[in-house]
């Protein structure tokens, strides 16, 4: 599943100084001031592609310590399409994957694998008949994303609590037949949100639940 750089600038405080004499001589030379110092420049802030070079750190450093795991090794290894990147963002990133037994599976991983959370169903999801809406799971950071496929149907919109919510596609699977999607959330949230579908020529609408395995955060619906 989000760097602020602040710089204090001091100012130089003057003073006024006079002076007196016994002998009542105001001509005596008088100490100047001290004259005013240059004002530190303020450092530059971070530029896109700062961002840019930094996100794709994360993901290179992600990848490489899932691909050292021995179960993506093994029996959990993706097929031909390999890792899919869900989100990288604050030091983290998301990936999602089949196996080539065709089973699903989702992995957030921060730090180079200082935290991780890999998980994999144990059975592939066949593909429906009809259009259907599949729950797969949740990638906990960056913030919260539901992970969903989409059978026999393409997603035009999603809304929460009636506020839009960002979807995008992942992966195309079956020949076009599936569509996994990714609706992202910046904290946890409880309820369904909505979807809106495009089947052909029709429309439609869909609910998926946005619950995670704590329930919390604010309610969509």
């Amino acid at each position: 599943m989000r760097r602020q750089f602040m710089c204090g600038l001091a100012a130089l405080a003057m003073s006024v100084l006079t002076a007196c004499s016994t002998g009542g001589d105001d001509t005596a030379p008088r100490p100047s001031a001290p004259s005013a110092r240059p004002k530190a420049s303020a450092p530059s802030a971070p530029s896109a592609q700062d961002g840019a070079d930094t996100d794709a750190a994360t993901r290179a450093a992600a990848e490489q310590w899932l691909r050292s795991q021995p179960g993506e090794q093994g029996k959990d290894a993706p097929d031909e399409r390999g890792f899919v990147e869900v989100r990288t963002e604050s030091g983290s990133s998301g990936f999602v994957w089949q196996t080539r037994d065709d089973r699903f599976c989702a992995a957030d991983v921060g730090g180079g694998g200082g935290f991780s959370v890999v998980t994999c169903l144990p059975h592939p999801i066949p593909l429906r008949k009809d259009p259907h809406i599949t729950e797969l799971g949740y990638v906990p950071s960056p913030g919260w994303t539901v992970l969903f496929a989409a059978d026999h149907q393409e997603v035009t919109s999603a809304t929460c609590a009636g506020a839009p919510v960002e979807v995008r596609r992942v992966e195309t699977l079956n020949e076009g037949r599936r569509i996994v999607y990714a609706a992202h959330f910046t904290e946890r949230r409880l309820g369904f949100m909505t979807l809106g579908l495009r089947r052909g020529t029709a429309s439609a609408t869909a609910r998926v639940n946005v619950n995670g395995v704590v329930s919390q955060g604010p309610r969509c619906g």
